[in-house]
């Protein structure tokens, strides 16, 4: 695409940091949609929107459409992680939530580890045009199946068992439908302000292996393009292990401790520092092979700690958890518009992105501190009653 289209890395810096604008300005409106109107109506509207614009992006001709298209790209994909998330609070009890959670993100991770490789073979076979054409039929062919099938509450569900409907009822209530967003609580908690900090570094330097990964390890280690391809997959590949294992894992915490707080914030303290740790390490390190160790490190304690912020929001949040979710998630979309920027503008100063790495490995440290300001068991409907 760089090539045809003549971008600089400054210019496809802008290109990927374009979407995290646009989604990040609608995240939290879609968010309170997300309460307001339901999961399956506005997943279903997410998921075709921007299967049309991923479709559109083979189309495109000149680098102004390309930004314009990325702009309508993220604010079409804007609210589909918090839906998701108040799909698993609707469903699935305290006590096994970040499980729940965790498999969810752990299927994105899976995803993200197959499309590098996927597309690569694509753009091989019939050129980067038509591969855009066929991701959007994917997800067009995902909204077919989850439309008809899907429903908000378990009860309406056609195919749940008795076995299902005892255990949505069995010592708690679905999250219900929001009548009204508590605004002022929300802005003003430092709960919920921790986390909206704490969550901008998810995206720092994930958001470099999502967009310049590949590019890293061939401009910097001359690697050949299927081989980098292959390896850019990794870091995701083992992180979709990481984000099963960290939901569940602080989910026996919870049990094993009897504490939602320390449950979560433990899991949140482990991972960041290890993130802090790898993505140093990737900038020190001058060979291909100990940097992709590096960053599968950081990428294990990025994922370990994703499904966790998710279900702290869903309960910081409850009735309200999708306007949380998408206020915290919407601190991702500023740091993932900055960091594929830096990126670019640091490789072209220095031919290198070492001094990249080891800023996301401090980032990644101030971001473990903040866990220990955050307080899953203090919701925002528990403040405005006290």
């Amino acid at each position: 695409m760089m090539a045809t289209l003549g971008l600089s890395n400054i210019q496809m810096g802008y290109v990927f940091g374009m979407f995290s604008i646009s989604y990040g300005i609608f995240e939290i409106p879609m968010g309170y949609l997300v309460d307001r109107v339901g999961h399956r109506t506005i997943l279903t509207r997410i998921v075709a929107c921007w299967s049309v614009f991923t479709a559109l992006t083979g189309a495109v001709w000149g680098y102004g459409w390309l930004l314009l298209l990325r702009l309508g790209f993220g604010a079409a994909e804007a609210g589909a992680f918090p839906a998701f998330a108040r799909v698993i609070g609707n469903w699935f009890q305290v006590s096994d939530r970040g499980k729940a959670i965790g498999v969810m993100w752990m299927s994105a991770r899976i995803g993200g580890a197959l499309a590098p490789p996927v597309a690569m073979l694509l753009i091989e076979w019939i050129g980067w045009r038509m591969s855009f054409l066929v991701f959007g039929g994917v997800g067009a062919l995902w909204c077919a199946v989850f439309w008809p099938y899907y429903r908000d509450d378990p009860v309406q569900h056609p195919s749940a068992s008795a076995a299902d409907l005892a255990y949505a009822r069995r010592n708690f209530a679905p999250q219900k439908m929001s009548e009204g967003i508590p605004w002022k609580l929300i802005f003003c908690s430092a709960n919920v302000w921790a986390l909206f900090w704490m969550y901008f570094a998810t995206s720092y330097g994930f958001w470099f292996l999502l967009t310049w990964l590949p590019t890293y390890l061939v401009r910097q280690y001359h690697m050949p393009l299927q081989r980098a391809g292959l390896y850019a997959a990794l870091p995701l590949a083992v992180g979709s292990i990481a984000c099963f294992a960290g939901g569940s894992f602080s989910d026996f915490l919870v049990r094993r401790f009897g504490s939602v707080r320390w449950g979560r914030r433990l899991v949140g303290l482990g991972g960041y520092f290890l993130s802090a740790i790898g993505f140093a390490a990737a900038g020190l390190v001058h060979n291909p092979t100990s940097a992709i160790v590096s960053l599968i490190v950081a990428e294990i304690g990025i994922d370990l700690i994703t499904p966790v912020a998710w279900t702290v929001s869903v309960e910081i949040g409850g009735a309200s958890g999708g306007t949380v979710a998408a206020f915290m998630n919407s601190a991702s979309s500023i740091s993932a518009f900055l960091s594929p920027v830096a990126a670019a503008w640091i490789f072209t100063k220095f031919h290198s992105f070492d001094a990249m790495l080891v800023s996301a490995g401090v980032v990644y440290s101030i971001a473990a501190l903040l866990w220990l300001k955050i307080d899953s068991s203090l919701p925002l409907m528990r403040v405005k009653s006290a």
